[in-house]
Order: C-alpha cells, then structure tokens, then sequence
C-alpha cells in the first residue's frame, strides 16, 4: 500500500469511526427519551438498570450498524476528500500527476472491506440475538401480555388466534383454533385454558413442532375422540396417540412459529439469509412478495453500498475545490437519490402487482449502475 493510501485510509477510518459513534450516541439519547421509563419498570429487581441498558443497546448496536453502515461509509468518504481539500492536499496531489480515480481507490477498497463486515453482520451476528431483538421496551422481560394476531397455517387449513401470549413461556393464553376444513370428528372451533408452543428439536429429528392445548374447553370429553389426519399425518394427537398427554389435552401439528402471532412483530428482519429460504419453504407460511423482495435484497445489498459511494465520491472528485458544507450537501442529495430509487422499487415490489419481486430488488442496480457510471467518467483522469 502506498504512502498516499496509508494517509487516506487512516483518516478515512477515523471519520468513519466518529460519524458511527456519534450517531449511536443520538440514536441512544432519543430512544432513552421515550423507553428508559419502561426499561426501568420491565428490569427485575435482582437485575440493575445498568445491565438492562447494556443489553438493550448493545444488540441494537448491530442492528443500528445494518442500517447506516452504507451511508456512514459515504459520508466518511465524502468528509475525508473535503478535508484533503481545505487543506490544499488534492491541489498538491493534482500537481504531482495524482489522478481523482488513483484517490478514490483507498475509499473502494475500505468500503469492500466494510461491506464484507455488514454481511457477516446480517447473516451471524444479527440471527443470534434475534429473540432479544424482537422484544420491545415496554416487554423486554417477555413475561407481559402481548396482543395475538390470527393467523392461518397454510397447511392445515387452521387458524390460530388467542386471547394474548407470554413470550417468557411461549404460551398462548385462552387460545382459540378455527378448523377451515374437517379434521376427523373435531368441532370446527377448539378453545383451551393455554397453549405452549414446542419447537422442534435438532437433535431429536422425530420431534414435531406444534402446540399443546392444555386443559382444553371445547370440544368437552375428549376420551371420546380419536386423534385426526390429513394427507396421511396426523395433524391432532390426543391422549390416546401421545402418551406424554393429560386426558383433558391436545397436540396441534403446526409449523407456524409463535413469533409470528405476536401483532405487529417484526421477527423476519433479523433473521438470515438461510433463515429467510426456509421461512419461504414452510409450507405452513404465506409471506407473499414482501419477503421474496426482502431475501433478493439481502443479495443485491453488498453492490448497493458500493454503488452508493460510487454516486456520491464524483461529487467531491470533480477537481473543484469545494467547501465542506457543499461536499455534505451533495452527500445528502446523493442519499436522497439512492434511497428514494431503493425504497419506491420495493414498495412497488411488495405490491405484487406492478413487478416481481425479484426484479423489485434489483432493479436500484439497473438503474443506479447507469447513472453512476455516467457521472464517475466525468471524473478527471
């Protein structure tokens, strides 16, 4: 690495760092504002404010990260070449035959690297601490009642709803199932005092995931059914069949996870790529075009931040010696753009109307890519 890209690497890195933590800190002040009540009443006693903050924060850190990391990485690159030029370092470098393109390489090549760093962000370190992710503020302990959203399980044809769930538990309380089509002599409505929701087991392939009805209501005198099929496999196991059953319970068949019931949950986002195939393959799951729109996304993402630098650094490159307040606000201008061409693609994709949702994700780039292109040759050799 030559001695001009040490220097601008090294100021890069610096720019970069304090744009990042001086965001977070905002980002920390404004959610404290509204949240550090409720954090305070959902802490247990045995556990101190301090530690609740911590954990809080600290696994919305990464999120915070995945968010701006591409326009951080503008913006570091964008305040860098200012400062270079109020100090009259690029006419220096212009006199000496230093062409723009042989100054951006620096910011290319850091803006790879921290693209490599928002995948493996996304894909391992967001995943792993998607529980705590999905909690909010005013439920961070999971052990308050969160509101039930119904919703049907594509394979069974059932409708699973409830009165709320205790996340602490995976427990529906008072759930309420809707059988859409007949399921052996069972009612077309089966209510229970709770429901726990079983995950299967990985080291325990034969484990089926479902819901164990406890203390079922309706239908009454359960001696009296026999567990139910559809398409060869059972779908409600009673006592008879399972013997780890109470006579006065049942075990629902499902793939739908309790996550998904919770309204307004948001659990997907944080799941990774391997994650977001096998949610498409559930056939239990219905997400429809969003999230076809949002896993091509997770693909394309890594180009797009590299093109978002590409946009803005021409801006800065032209050879005009430009004050800092016009470099930021042709930064913003740039991001506008980008994120104005990124978010109205996939809305329109998630329609499912107008296009597809893979060409949703990918039309930023087969639009960007030629506008980018256009403005970076303008660039002084």
């Amino acid at each position: 690495m030559s001695l001009l890209a040490r220097y601008t690497v090294k100021q890069f890195i610096k720019i970069y760092l304090i744009i990042l933590v001086a965001l977070f800190c905002m980002y920390f002040i404004i959610d404290m504002v509204t949240n550090l009540d409720r954090l305070s009443n959902a802490t247990p006693d045995e556990v101190s404010l301090l530690d609740t903050l911590i954990q809080y924060y600290g696994v919305r850190s990464f999120s915070l990260f995945n968010t701006i990391n591409s326009a951080v990485i503008l913006g570091a690159a964008v305040l860098t070449i200012a400062g270079m030029q109020s100090k009259h370092e690029l006419i220096a470098l212009h006199s000496m035959g230093v062409s723009p393109r042989q100054i951006a390489k620096p910011f290319i090549f850091m803006a790879v690297i921290l693209a490599a760093l928002g995948i493996t962000n996304r894909e391992l370190i967001i995943p792993h601490y998607q529980d705590v992710l999905s909690r909010t503020a005013q439920n961070w302990s999971g052990q308050k009642k969160d509101p039930i959203r119904a919703k049907f399980d594509h394979r069974t044809d059932i409708l699973f709803g409830g009165q709320h769930a205790i996340m602490s538990d995976r427990t529906i309380i008072n759930p309420r199932l809707h059988l859409h089509q007949p399921l052996g002599q069972f009612p077309r409505i089966i209510e229970a005092e709770k429901a726990i929701y079983i995950a299967a087991d990985k080291e325990q392939p034969e484990q089926l995931s479902g819901y164990k009805l406890v203390n079922v209501i309706v239908p009454k005198e359960l001696s009296k059914y026999q567990s139910a099929r559809l398409d060869d496999q059972t779908v409600i196991y009673t006592s008879k069949e399972d013997p780890t059953l109470h006579e006065n319970d049942l075990f629902i068949t499902s793939k739908l996870p309790l996550e998904l019931l919770v309204a307004e949950n948001n659990h997907y986002k944080y799941s990774s790529t391997k994650d977001l195939v096998a949610l498409l393959k559930n056939d239990s799951l219905d997400y429809g075009a969003h999230l076809r729109v949002q896993l091509h996304a997770r693909i394309v993402q890594p180009v797009l931040d590299l093109t978002l630098l590409l946009l803005g650094l021409p801006f800065v490159l032209s050879g005009r010696n430009q004050s800092i307040i016009f470099s930021f606000i042709n930064c913003i201008f740039a991001l506008i753009c980008f994120y104005g061409v990124v978010f109205t693609c996939h809305a329109i994709g998630s329609s499912g109307y107008a296009i597809t949702p893979s060409l949703a994700a990918w039309l930023p780039l087969l639009v960007l890519i030629p506008i980018t292109y256009f403005i970076t040759k303008h660039i002084r050799r």
